[in-house]
């Protein structure tokens, strides 16, 4: 009778574990940024509407006039400042002399439970507002014009 050839056991070096759990790491953390882009896109834009009705409050009190800030209710669903309801002159941008105007990357909508509403010299809003961007909301008081 023979006996049994010891086989030697094969198998994987640590050297070699380390690296594919290193390469599985990056590629999970490359993914996983892509997965949540549109809640990112949705919060960065929610900030950004907060900011342009905060900016519209305070050039009305500083420029001691009414400012309107429309929202178009159709896509492509555009935040604009205004010295008019018909939005005829637009206010301008800080950043440039350009018209200021907010429009939402693809897939986020914006609404507004009325438009246009404005602001008057003491930066009190014209009603109460809500706002929403994909459905998260953000008011305007009635009475102080907070915007939250």
């Amino acid at each position: 009778m023979k006996p049994h050839p010891v086989h030697s056991a094969r198998g994987f070096t640590l050297l070699e574990l380390v690296t594919v759990i290193l390469i599985l790491g990056i590629l999970a953390a490359v993914t996983a940024a892509n997965f949540n882009q549109k809640s990112i896109d949705q919060t960065w834009f929610l900030e950004q509407v907060k900011s342009a009705v905060r900016y519209a409050q305070k050039t009305a009190i500083a420029q001691r006039r009414v400012i309107y800030v429309s929202v178009n209710p159709a896509a492509p669903y555009q935040l604009s400042l205004c010295y008019d309801a018909a939005c005829a002159s637009p206010v301008s941008s800080l950043a440039s002399s350009a018209a200021f105007v907010l429009t939402p990357p693809s897939g986020v909508i914006l609404t507004a439970s009325s438009s246009p509403f404005n602001f008057n010299g003491l930066g009190q809003p014209s009603a109460a507002v809500t706002l929403a961007v994909n459905g998260r909301p953000l008011s305007v008081s009635a009475e102080t014009g907070y915007v939250q």
